[in-house]
C-alpha cells in the first residue's frame, strides 16, 4: 500500500491519556491508517520524528477569532503552536445570525473590513468560511448575544414569551446548519439583559438537539458564586451539557470561590449531569474597554455611547456604576488595569491606568471615558487587560481532570491584513501550557496534558474523529519537542511565534515545518453531524 505520509520513530502519545509509544504512523487519504512498527513501506513523504513527540493536533475549545479566520484564514498564530481545531462562537459573541450589520463589532472581537461580511445567518457564515479556506478546522457555536440582537435588535429589556420562542427559532436554524451549541456572555452589554428564565428556555432546545451550552457567567468577582449558581440551575432544570467557560473566578471573587466550584463540578457530575470546564492559560484577563460601563450605555451602538460619555451628568452617575466587568477599580487597584489595544490614543497603550490617569490629570474613569472618545466610532474595540488570575488558580484550575485549556484569544498573523492586531493568548496559549503546566510545574503528565488539548475537547464539543491517533481517525497531528516547547510572547509583545513546534499536518497534509507554513491549506469547517430535527 502507498501512503500520502509516514511519520517515522517518535513517542507517539495519542490523545487518550494512556502511555506513550515509540512508533510510526501512516497517513492516507486525510486519515490514520496505520499505527506501529512499519519496517519499509512507499510513501509520497517521510517524516523523522526521532526523538520528538507525535500527538493529535491541539484543539482550542474557547477561541474568538470568528472575523480574523475569515479576514486571513492562513491562521498562523495557530497552527504554529500546533493548533489544528478551533471553536469560535464563544461568550455569547458571535458573527451570525447578523440582521444588524452595524452590530458586529459588539458580537466579536477582533477588527475587520466590513466588506468581508456577506452574510446574515448562521449557515452564510458557515459558508463565507468555507469560501475562505482556512488552515485550521473551524468548528462553531450560536452566540447567545447575536440571537438576542436578531430578536430585540439593540434592546436591553426583558425578552417576553413570544421573543424567547423567537429566540428558539433562530438558535434551531444555527444548529441546524452545523452550530455545535449555543455559547452565553452574560457579563457583556448584549447579553446581560436576559433573564434566567429566558437562558433556560434556550438552554432546553440545546438539550433537545444534544448540543453544548458553554457559559460566560454574570459575574466572576464579586457574586461568583451566585453566578456559578445560575449555570449549575441551568444545567439542573434543563439536563444540558455545561461547560463554564474560563471558570477560574477573578481577583475579588470570595476566598475559596475556585475550589468550591471545582468540587462542585464533580460532585454534579457524580449526580449524572455533564459538566465541564475551560481556562485560558495567561494571568491576564482582556476585555472591551466599554465593558467598564453600564450596559446601557453601549446597546445602543457607538453614537449613543459617545454621547453620554461627552454628558457631564452622565459621566458622574458611571462613576456610581459598581458592576463593571473588572471590579479592580473598585477595589483601588487601578495599576493591575492597562490599556492595551488603542489606536487612536498610542501614547497610553502599556500603562495601567493609575499612570494614564496621573499623567493626563484625570481619575481613572474619567481616562477611560475620555480615551473611548478619542477612539470615536472605533471606540467598541478599544481593549484593556487586567492582572486578575495568579499561578496557583491555573494550577487549581487545570489540576481538575473536567478542564480544558484555551486561547480565550483571536486568531492572527504577523503579516497580512491583521498585522496591526494583537491579542494576549493569541501565540501564546497551548505552548504556555506545555511549558508551565506539564513540563516545569508538573501538574499534569504529558500523557494527561496532551489529552485534555485533543480528546478531551473532541469529546466535549463533540468533534468525530478528532483529537486521537487511532485508525480511521483524520489525521490532524503535531509533532514538537516537549524539551524546547516554550512561549515567548508578553503582555507588552504578545505577538511572538513559540519554540519547540516542529511539523504540524492538519487533515493529513503538512501545514508547518520548521517554521515554515505551507502555502495551500487544508482546513475543514466542521459542521454538527448527525442534525436531524429537535424532538
Amino acid at each position: 500500500m502507498m501512503f500520502d505520509v509516514v511519520i517515522r520513530g517518535g513517542r507517539v502519545v495519542d490523545g487518550t491519556g494512556g502511555p506513550s509509544r515509540v512508533a510510526d504512523v501512516a497517513i492516507r487519504d486525510g486519515r490514520v491508517a496505520r499505527i506501529g512498527t512499519l519496517g519499509e513501506v512507499e510513501a509520497r513523504r517521510f517524516v523523522d520524528a526521532a526523538g520528538l513527540v507525535v500527538a493529535p493536533g491541539f484543539i482550542d475549545i474557547h477561541n474568538h477569532g470568528d472575523l480574523t479566520v475569515v479576514a486571513d484564514p492562513r491562521a498562523q498564530s495557530s497552527i504554529a503552536q500546533g493548533v489544528t481545531t478551533i471553536v469560535v462562537g464563544n461568550c455569547g459573541q458571535s458573527p451570525a445570525p447578523l440582521p444588524i450589520p452595524a452590530a458586529l463589532p459588539d458580537l466579536t472581537f477582533g477588527q475587520v473590513d466590513g466588506s468581508l461580511v456577506t452574510w446574515t445567518s448562521f449557515d452564510e457564515y458557515l459558508g463565507a468560511l468555507e469560501l475562505a479556506g482556512p488552515a485550521v478546522n473551524v468548528a462553531s457555536l450560536a452566540g447567545h448575544n447575536a440571537i438576542r440582537v436578531a430578536v430585540l435588535g439593540r434592546s436591553a429589556r426583558v425578552a417576553t414569551g413570544s421573543d424567547q420562542g423567537a429566540m428558539v427559532a433562530e438558535l434551531d436554524r444555527a444548529m441546524e446548519a452545523g452550530a455545535f451549541g449555543l455559547s452565553l456572555g452574560l457579563e457583556y452589554p448584549l447579553g446581560a439583559g436576559a433573564e434566567t428564565e429566558e437562558l433556560v428556555r434556550l438552554a432546553e432546545a440545546v438539550a433537545r438537539r444534544d448540543g453544548l451550552l458553554a457559559v460566560h457567567t454574570r459575574d466572576r468577582d464579586f457574586d461568583a458564586i451566585e453566578a456559578f449558581d445560575e449555570a449549575f440551575g441551568i444545567a439542573e432544570r434543563t439536563g444540558v451539557a455545561l461547560q463554564i467557560s474560563h471558570i477560574a473566578p477573578r481577583r475579588g471573587a470570595p476566598a475559596g470561590a475556585l475550589i468550591d466550584v471545582l468540587a462542585r463540578i464533580d460532585r454534579s457530575r457524580s449526580g449524572g449531569l455533564d459538566v465541564a470546564c475551560d481556562q485560558h492559560t495567561r494571568f491576564h484577563g482582556i476585555t472591551k474597554l466599554v465593558a467598564m460601563f453600564p450596559p446601557s450605555a453601549s446597546v445602543a451602538g457607538p453614537g449613543e455611547l459617545l454621547r453620554q460619555l461627552r454628558d457631564r451628568q452622565t459621566r458622574a452617575a458611571f462613576h456610581e456604576f459598581r458592576r463593571p466587568i473588572h471590579k479592580l477599580g473598585l477595589l483601588g487597584e487601578w495599576d493591575r488595569l492597562s490599556l492595551f489595544e488603542a489606536p487612536a490614543s498610542p501614547e497610553w497603550v502599556g500603562k495601567d491606568f493609575s499612570v494614564i490617569a496621573r499623567e493626563r490629570g484625570q481619575h481613572p474613569l474619567d481616562a477611560m471615558m475620555d480615551i473611548l472618545i478619542e477612539a470615536g466610532d472605533d471606540a467598541s474595540n478599544v481593549m484593556f487587560v487586567g492582572l486578575v488570575q495568579t499561578q496557583q488558580d491555573l494550577d487549581l484550575t487545570f489540576g481538575s481532570a473536567t478542564c480544558s485549556p484555551g486561547s480565550d484569544a483571536t486568531v492572527l498573523a504577523p503579516d497580512g491584513p491583521l498585522a496591526r492586531q494583537r491579542f494576549l493568548g493569541a501565540y501564546t496559549w497551548a505552548a504556555f501550557y506545555l511549558r508551565s503546566i506539564v513540563r516545569e510545574r508538573g501538574i499534569l503528565g504529558l500523557e494527561e496534558g496532551i489529552h485534555r488539548l485533543t480528546e478531551l475537547p473532541a469529546r466535549r464539543v463533540g468533534l468525530p474523529d478528532r483529537g486521537v491517533l487511532a485508525l480511521g481517525a483524520w489525521a490532524d497531528v503535531t509533532i514538537f519537542d516537549p524539551d524546547v516547547v516554550e512561549d515567548l510572547g508578553t503582555v507588552a509583545e504578545p505577538n511572538q511565534f513559540p519554540l519547540g513546534i516542529r511539523r504540524v499536518l492538519v487533515n493529513g497534509e503538512l501545514a508547518f515545518s520548521d517554521g515554515e507554513f505551507a502555502t495551500r491549506r487544508h482546513g475543514q469547517v466542521l459542521r454538527r453531524p448527525g442534525l436531524g430535527t429537535a424532538v
